[in-house]
Protein backbone atom coordinates (compact mmCIF):
# COMPACT_ATOMS: atom_id res chain seq x y z
CA UNK A 1 0.00 0.00 0.00
CA UNK A 2 1.28 3.53 -0.99
CA UNK A 3 0.20 6.59 1.57
CA UNK A 4 1.13 9.77 0.85
CA UNK A 5 1.41 12.08 3.86
CA UNK A 6 2.12 15.73 3.67
CA UNK A 7 4.32 17.11 6.50
CA UNK A 8 5.08 21.26 7.47
CA UNK A 9 8.63 21.69 6.44
CA UNK A 10 9.35 21.66 10.20
CA UNK A 11 8.50 18.35 10.92
CA UNK A 12 9.94 17.00 7.44
CA UNK A 13 13.47 17.90 8.39
CA UNK A 14 12.65 17.10 12.17
CA UNK A 15 12.16 13.83 10.53
CA UNK A 16 14.97 13.49 7.95
CA UNK A 17 16.86 14.40 11.15
CA UNK A 18 15.90 11.35 13.00
CA UNK A 19 15.98 8.87 10.35
CA UNK A 20 19.45 9.83 9.61
CA UNK A 21 20.51 9.73 13.04
CA UNK A 22 19.19 6.02 13.19
CA UNK A 23 20.65 5.43 10.45
CA UNK A 24 18.07 4.40 8.20
CA UNK A 25 16.18 5.97 5.43
CA UNK A 26 13.32 8.39 6.11
CA UNK A 27 11.05 5.82 4.23
CA UNK A 28 12.28 2.95 6.55
CA UNK A 29 11.93 5.27 9.74
CA UNK A 30 8.57 5.80 8.93
CA UNK A 31 7.16 2.68 8.73
CA UNK A 32 9.11 1.29 11.54
CA UNK A 33 7.10 4.01 13.78
CA UNK A 34 4.24 3.01 12.55
CA UNK A 35 4.47 -0.71 13.08
CA UNK A 36 6.00 0.31 16.77
CA UNK A 37 2.45 2.06 17.17
CA UNK A 38 0.48 -0.60 15.84
CA UNK A 39 2.62 -3.28 17.94
CA UNK A 40 1.69 -1.66 20.72
CA UNK A 41 -2.14 -2.85 20.72
CA UNK A 42 -4.65 -1.08 22.48
CA UNK A 43 -3.32 1.88 24.32
CA UNK A 44 -4.39 3.10 27.33
CA UNK A 45 -4.73 6.73 28.28
CA UNK A 46 -1.51 8.01 30.35
CA UNK A 47 -3.76 8.80 33.47
CA UNK A 48 -5.18 4.71 33.49
CA UNK A 49 -1.23 3.75 33.51
CA UNK A 50 -0.34 2.09 37.14
CA UNK A 51 3.62 3.94 38.10
CA UNK A 52 4.90 0.18 36.62
CA UNK A 53 3.60 0.29 33.58
CA UNK A 54 4.24 3.88 32.91
CA UNK A 55 8.28 3.21 34.41
CA UNK A 56 8.06 -0.03 31.27
CA UNK A 57 7.35 2.02 28.68
CA UNK A 58 9.53 4.77 29.89
CA UNK A 59 12.44 2.44 29.62
CA UNK A 60 11.30 0.86 26.55
CA UNK A 61 11.12 3.90 24.72
CA UNK A 62 15.05 5.08 25.98
CA UNK A 63 15.94 1.36 24.89
CA UNK A 64 14.44 2.46 21.53
CA UNK A 65 17.20 5.16 20.94
CA UNK A 66 20.16 4.59 19.92
CA UNK A 67 23.94 4.82 22.52
CA UNK A 68 26.33 6.80 21.67
CA UNK A 69 29.52 5.29 22.18
CA UNK A 70 32.64 7.64 22.07
CA UNK A 71 30.66 11.15 23.02
CA UNK A 72 31.30 12.65 26.25
CA UNK A 73 29.44 15.59 27.68
CA UNK A 74 30.44 17.63 30.77
CA UNK A 75 27.20 18.07 32.93
CA UNK A 76 29.49 19.48 35.64
CA UNK A 77 28.06 22.08 37.67
CA UNK A 78 30.90 24.58 36.38
CA UNK A 79 30.28 24.01 32.91
CA UNK A 80 26.41 24.67 33.79
CA UNK A 81 26.77 27.92 34.86
CA UNK A 82 30.24 28.72 33.39
CA UNK A 83 30.08 32.58 32.73
CA UNK A 84 27.07 33.48 34.73
CA UNK A 85 29.26 35.65 37.50
CA UNK A 86 29.18 32.77 40.05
Amino acid sequence: MTIHIDFSPELEAKLKERAQAAGKGVERFVREAVEEKLASGTAQPAEQLTPQERLKLFREWVASHPVREGVHMDDSRESIYAGRGE
